[in-house]
């Protein structure tokens, strides 16, 4: 399993970089082009970052520098959301950013890591990833790139407190993930092993929920995307499967059965059964993702 870290310059993706960089790519134009800082209108620093993000988020095919099927339906000529006006859109930003696995931390974080725990803190975030470098015999393990790329998920995600933004404000409330508000956090004071000295650790949930502003289509979307030729999907691999739409969207175990009906209402050929206390999804053939994206973006 290839592990990477950084590649973002520390900074976030901001709402307006997917459409500025799939309009450069588009253009034939390449990131390493000399002139590519005049062109994007930002610092070398962010130029390499905003590279870093069309491959996580899965819009630049890294072997050509071309625009994904996916880049092409968002941002392309006729492109279904290319200003990221649709809550559905953002969704589908964060399924790609765990699903590709560029910047290993989000795996890590919606799945490996929610499968073992709800509540973490940033010290057993950072004590796991160490000890999956150790499973796969990698010792390149490097605290201080950790604890940045942990940085970027905390700004990428959490809720915002306005009040409380310290830095660049303008980077800060431009996150292109903020409005999905999938991150909450609460701080405790404790005091400081081997001292009368308190300390504030901040404690990271990842609680499954209902998600009212995640549509069904994005679920099916992901469904189709994940188990793909899967006729039959039972309940249990779309709650806790890698890349399963109960673990990457952090749907609660209702919440998830909630969605799936909402599906079987839209799409009387997908059918919910029950037998002898196993739920299971069934799919029929010929259904295709992005004819279900098509039509939700079509209303």
């Amino acid at each position: 399993m290839d592990l990477r870290f950084s590649g973002h310059e520390t900074f976030i993706a901001r709402t307006f970089w997917p459409k500025k960089g799939y309009d450069f790519i588009k253009s034939k134009k390449k990131f390493s082009d000399k002139n590519t800082v005049v062109e994007l209108g930002v610092g070398k620093n962010m130029v390499s970052s905003i590279q870093f993000w069309m491959k996580a988020f899965g819009l630049l095919n890294e072997k050509d520098n071309s625009p994904t099927e996916f880049a092409d339906f968002i941002f392309g000529e006729n492109g279904t959301d290319p200003f990221l006006e649709d809550i559905a859109t953002i969704w589908l930003l964060h399924y790609h950013l765990v699903k590709t696995n560029y910047s290993t931390i989000y795996n890590f974080i919606f799945n490996d890591l929610r499968a073992e725990r709800a509540i973490f803190n940033k010290q057993q975030l950072i004590s796991f990833i160490n000890r999956k470098y150790s499973e796969i015999g990698n010792n390149s393990f490097n605290s201080n790139t950790i604890n940045k790329d942990i940085s970027v998920f905390d700004r990428l995600y959490k809720k915002l407190d306005y009040s409380s933004v310290s830095g660049n404000f303008e980077e800060e409330i431009n996150s292109v993930l903020l409005e999905l508000e999938l991150i909450n956090t609460t701080v405790e004071e404790k005091l400081k092993e081997g001292s009368n000295k308190k300390e504030k650790i901040e404690w990271y949930h990842l609680h499954g929920e209902y998600r009212n502003n995640l549509p069904a289509e994005i679920v099916l979307f992901s469904i189709l995307d994940n188990f793909q030729e899967a006729k039959n999907v039972a309940f249990r691999r779309l709650q806790t499967e890698p890349n399963s739409p109960g673990m990457v969207f952090l749907l609660s175990k209702d919440g998830l059965f909630k969605k799936l009906k909402e599906i079987e209402v839209l799409y009387s050929e997908i059918m919910i059964s029950e037998t002898a206390g196993n739920v299971v999804l069934s799919i029929p053939e010929g259904l295709n993702k992005w004819d279900i994206l098509r039509n939700y973006y079509a209303d």
